[in-house]
């Protein structure tokens, strides 16, 4: 049992910091490059705070932690053969996740009665970059987390 536990541990560790990483950088592209917040912008909600690269990467925590959540329950109930549906499913829940928080950030300059999936699907998805984005991050998944489901 300890074994299994481990090995969820690490599966959901990966998984979640590739994630966190892939998701802040996609808000990085969608809004400190192309909105222009990384060029002397302000957060919104608080108009006092800059907005850094560093922004990026606090407000997509969430990716990393419903990444890590998911990965490491479902493998340690489910049977083994189901590791790759899971860390892929858990790889899209936790950017989805990630570009929701990204967006709420955001959307209060862009219109203050969007609901949440409005705000992601005009201001977070791109047309070229998004899928480029979900492949790489579903591609570069499964690739760190081989040795780990082998095991």
């Amino acid at each position: 049992m300890a074994k299994i536990l481990r090995n969820a541990a690490l599966l959901a560790l990966v998984t979640a910091l590739w994630c966190w990483i892939m998701s802040a950088l996609h808000g990085i592209w969608s809004f400190g490059i192309i909105r222009d917040y990384l060029d002397g912008g302000v957060v919104p909600l608080y108009p006092s705070m800059p907005v850094t690269y560093m922004t990026f990467f606090m407000y997509a925590t969430g990716a990393f932690m419903v990444s890590f959540l998911a990965v490491f329950t479902l493998c340690v109930l489910a049977p083994s053969k189901f590791r790759l549906a899971i860390v892929l499913g858990a790889w899209l829940i936790g950017a989805w996740m990630g570009a929701a928080n990204i967006s709420f950030l955001f959307q209060i300059d862009f219109g203050t009665t969007w609901r949440t999936w409005e705000a992601i699907l005009s201001l977070f998805v791109h047309g070229l970059f998004t899928p480029i984005w979900l492949f790489i991050g579903l591609w570069g998944t499964e690739a760190l987390t081989r040795p780990l489901r082998k095991a």
